[in-house]
């Protein structure tokens, strides 16, 4: 006499395993990725570099020819920080002495430096700055730095 043999195998279980490591490592993967994205949009929206130019010896701490990064917020315009403004076309850094409202002082820490500052041509308007001064990159000068 033939019996007919079941056909045995994994039956599931009635409720889903309470921990799935590859379902907790995906989702920290989209989250890192989410906030990957945020960041660098973030930044992106805010900071950007300039070029400190050739020559330009304004601010003693800060060589020419650097490359920094810069805070673009008005918000970040204050009192003691070195900062790019823009004044007839000319991009100079210096330093604020002074926020009034809407227009912001600049004075050259080196007081021989060539370059002009607010005392030649007064204060100038927020929109006018083009970034406060983060992180300053100083050129090798045995690698071939911009130092004109």
């Amino acid at each position: 006499m033939l019996r007919a043999m079941a056909v045995s195998g994994t039956v599931p279980a009635r409720r889903p395993p309470r921990f799935e490591p590859a379902t907790a490592a995906r989702w920290v993967r989209r989250a890192t990725l989410l906030l990957a994205v945020a960041v660098g949009g973030y930044a992106w929206a805010v900071l950007g570099t300039e070029w400190v130019p050739a020559g330009m010896r304004t601010v003693p701490s800060i060589p020419p020819g650097s490359l920094c990064l810069v805070d673009r917020r008005a918000s970040a315009v204050r009192v003691g920080r070195d900062v790019f403004v823009e004044v007839d076309g000319v991009r100079l850094l210096s330093r604020v002495a002074a926020v009034d409202g809407d227009l912001v002082t600049v004075r050259n820490p080196d007081a021989e430096a060539p370059w002009p500052d607010s005392r030649t041509f007064g204060a100038v308007p927020v929109p006018q700055v083009r970034g406060a001064v983060l992180v300053v990159f100083a050129p090798s000068t045995a690698a071939g730095g911009r130092d004109g």
